[in-house]
């Protein structure tokens, strides 16, 4: 579909404000920084603009979830929508800070099943898989993270991630099913981790995780899935496998009592929508998390929502994130006494 035609689906899809009684209206929306940023601008707030005739102003990008509270308490507004995550959307602050997101002109039945949270709204995905050096695994191809703990058939050192989504990854390795992924059970994921304890190499962030893999150093590693395509794309043997992925999402709030509340809602319901989703696509490697949106095929491989058939977990799930949250110092102190054993 053409830029034009989808900006008339769109048009004709939802109910927007007459262009003449929006004349001089604004939204100030969080951004992000460099190339993020830019593609933001191109794909969400320049068709949004001309499509309702309210001009987007953006807010830096170093706004975090404590300012919802300074902004509701002092009434004083930095931005109308702003960056959160699902622990704070679904905790008490969420309820006390964060307007209910109105999905009365939002079509939920499109995006990612549990996704929608009653106080933010998903915007974009991203997704934790098993990557491998084929050099380093012998030629053969994991189909699984029961591989992951197999030694002898896929010898070499393993990346883990530094925080609790490693004990998902034993987990399921240990044939625990996504579904059931939580409450944990410690005493499984531990001992499934102590089989393969001397080989595992724990890192930080995307680019040391990529770093690995590009050279050599581990043979199996779970990692960013846009990281894995950029070590790909610079010619080095590396795969990776989407059973058991884990997926998570970037959400958008809008601080509780906000005058702009209602173009808030407005632009969150025109960017979650078929039309207008996948657009960041066209310019970044970030999955959309309407089902239903055209995405640019450059990168489909890279899209949760071209792996949802295969089993995965929703890390942003109400019932995980909620379990997650209420046991978050539990679970990094167990974790960290592991690792110190």
């Amino acid at each position: 579909m053409s830029s034009a035609a989808a900006l008339g689906a769109i048009l004709v899809a939802m109910p927007l404000v007459d262009r003449a009684s929006a004349e001089g209206k604004t939204l100030t929306i969080q951004t992000g920084t460099g190339q993020f940023a830019d593609c933001l601008r191109t794909a969400y707030y320049e068709p949004f603009e001309k499509a309702t005739g309210i001009k987007i102003l953006t807010a830096p990008e170093n706004l975090d979830n404590s300012k919802f509270k300074l902004q509701v308490q002092t009434r004083h507004y930095m931005a109308d929508v702003q960056w959160t995550d699902s622990t704070f959307a679904q905790s008490q602050d969420g309820t006390d800070y964060l307007e209910p997101i109105d999905y009365s002109k939002i079509h939920k039945e499109e995006l990612i099943p549990g996704l929608a949270l009653s106080n933010a709204a998903p915007l974009d995905t991203y997704a934790t898989v098993l990557a491998y050096n084929s050099q380093k695994s012998g030629g053969k191809i994991p189909t699984g993270w029961s591989d992951f703990f197999d030694l002898k058939n896929f010898p070499g050192k393993r990346g883990v991630a530094n925080s609790s989504s490693t004990i998902m990854v034993a987990l399921m390795g240990d044939g625990v099913a996504p579904k059931d992924i939580v409450p944990f059970d410690y005493d499984r994921a531990f001992k499934k981790l102590d089989s393969i304890k001397s080989e595992l190499i724990f890192w930080d962030s995307g680019s040391q995780v990529q770093d690995l893999l590009a050279s050599g150093e581990v043979s199996l590693a779970m990692a960013f899935a846009n990281r894995v395509d950029a070590v790909k794309a610079s010619g080095k043997p590396v795969e990776m496998l989407w059973s058991g992925a884990l997926i998570g999402a970037d959400f958008l709030g809008v601080p509780k009592g906000n005058p702009n509340a209602a173009a808030a809602m407005q632009y969150i319901s025109f960017v979650l929508s078929k039309e207008i989703n996948g657009r960041l696509t066209d310019c970044i490697a970030t999955g959309p998390v309407n089902t239903k949106a055209p995405v640019n095929p450059k990168w489909q491989n890279l899209y949760p929502t071209s792996h949802l058939d295969e089993p995965h977990v929703i890390t942003d799930d109400p019932q995980v994130t909620s379990w997650l949250a209420s046991r978050a110092n539990e679970i990094d102190e167990r974790f960290q006494q592991w690792k110190s054993q």
